[in-house]
């Protein structure tokens, strides 16, 4: 096995990855070699004889060789691509979502209310002023901005990371109803008793929400939240990278 993987090393040549690398990667080409010799033995020829004319099947060494540095290549900058932009979007992005939501629950369980501006009290429709939170948001905008700049960030990984809270609401405002709605369909078509006269009394007497009360959710949830982050953020958005480029901030 030792005069193999010394018979392999000569023809492949070296490979410029780091050693352990390149050990493993020899351990694999001979493993595979031998299963090769293996079947050439089967066949009936002599241990030796079989190897040689399995290595003998690869025609050209350093096309092989260039194969083999690409594919390493490849697979390096995938892997660092995925923990850059973790880095620079995703730790950021779920340290702004859960710093938003953590002051938020402290502030309703503490008793600090809202201010509500009713549009129209008939149909419960109201515009909701979070002042503390709001005034808040803004430094945790600057932490997220400022954190995915630290790392290396450009500035829309910035961006995205402190307005975080208000996209990740948006997304709950625009999925939430078609889930609800699809759980009634469901219970009304394959729901029995009680359950299924609630589903199909649901889905014949409440219409789809006025367009005034999206708007009025859209702006006190996603909108107002979406500036006091932008508030923060912006110093950050503002200047130049600091960190070196890396192989994802520079494409």
């Amino acid at each position: 096995m030792p005069d193999h993987r010394s018979l392999i090393k000569n023809r492949l040549g070296k490979l410029g990855l780091e050693s352990r690398r390149e050990s493993e990667i020899l351990c694999e080409l001979a493993d595979h070699l031998e299963d090769h010799a293996a079947a050439l033995e089967a066949q009936g020829l002599a241990n030796e004889e079989a190897f040689h004319e399995a290595v003998g099947g690869v025609e050209d060494w350093p096309k092989f060789r260039e194969e083999i540095c690409r594919a390493e290549t490849e697979e390096v900058t995938m892997n660092y691509q995925v923990t850059d932009r973790t880095k620079v979007l995703w730790l950021p992005a779920l340290v702004a979502l859960t710093l938003s939501s953590i002051l938020l629950a402290l502030l309703q369980f503490f008793g600090v209310a809202p201010r509500f501006s009713w549009v129209s009290e008939a149909g419960y429709i109201f515009f909701t002023f979070y002042f503390h939170w709001l005034s808040a948001l803004s430094l945790i905008g600057a932490v997220a901005a400022y954190w995915s700049q630290h790392t290396g960030g450009k500035v829309i990984h910035r961006l995205l990371a402190a307005l975080a809270p208000p996209i990740g609401m948006l997304g709950v405002f625009l999925i939430g109803p078609f889930i609800g709605l699809l759980l009634y369909m469901l219970v009304a078509l394959f729901g029995k008793g009680a359950a299924q006269t609630r589903a199909l009394h649901a889905l014949h007497t409440h219409p789809a929400p006025p367009v005034i009360g999206v708007v009025a959710m859209l702006v006190s949830w996603v909108l107002l939240p979406a500036a006091g982050l932008l508030i923060g953020a912006v110093p950050f958005l503002r200047k130049q990278d600091s960190h070196p480029s890396s192989v994802l901030s520079t494409r």
